[in-house]
This record gives C-alpha cells, structure tokens and sequence, in this order.
C-alpha cells in the first residue's frame, strides 16, 4: 500500500466530514448550505472509493498507473478543455449580447457537471481506443 493512496483516504475522509458538519450546522454564511454540503460529501466519498479501488487493485497484483493511463487521462483532459472552452465562450458570447439577469451558481454547477461527465466519458472512449 502506497502512502499516497493512505493520503487520499484521510483527505477524502476530511473532506465528508467538512461536508457532514457544513449540513448539520448550517452556518449562515453559506448560501445553499445542502448544496455545499453535499458537494463536499460527493467529493469525500469518490476520494475514498477511488483510494479503495487503487489499494484493492495493487493488493492484487495489478498494475495501476502506467504510461498507457497516463497518455489516455492526458488526451481526455485534453479534449475536455477544448470543449469547455468552446462552452464558455459561447455563454460569455450570449451573455454579452443578451440582458439575462443570470445567476452564477447553476451555471458553475452545470459547467462542472459538463466537465466531469465529459472527462470521464472521453476517458473511457480513449480507454477502448488504445
């Protein structure tokens, strides 16, 4: 077991916890407190099922980082970028030209959604390809 793998663990712990607390408190300072709160759950618990995955697969024998992987998360970011990219200008586009009263929060959301949901769908596209 590697120590980088016992780091995310703890991180991804920390960071449900902070997502737990942020819930149950509610402090008033933030704005959607469920919302936060549960993005930094979300963020804890993948932290910690991807650490569990990486150990449950070296324990095995497997190997987990390669050059193969590497290249393939490289050109899934890759892709990405170039499509958020696309996105964004494309909102700052219509949002210049149009007078919407728009506010940030769903469209960050939305941004970051795209964002995930594109990576790991190029991610497993390239996987297949090479």
């Amino acid at each position: 077991m590697q120590t980088k793998d016992i780091g995310m663990l703890i991180i991804g712990t920390i960071i449900a916890l902070i997502g737990v607390a942020i819930h149950i408190l509610e402090p008033g300072w933030i704005i959607n407190p469920s919302g936060t709160g549960g993005a930094f759950v979300g963020a804890g618990v993948a932290l910690i099922v991807i650490s569990i995955r990486s150990i449950r697969l070296q324990k095995k024998g497997t190997v987990v980082e390669d050059e193969r992987i590497f290249h393939i998360a490289e050109k899934a970011s890759h892709k990405t970028l170039t499509i958020l990219i696309i996105l964004e200008g494309l909102l700052m586009a219509f949002l210049g030209v149009t007078a919407f009263d728009i506010q940030a929060y769903p469209i960050v959301s939305l941004l970051f959604a795209i964002t995930m949901l594109s990576y790991a769908g190029f991610y497993y596209w390239y996987k297949r390809q090479m």
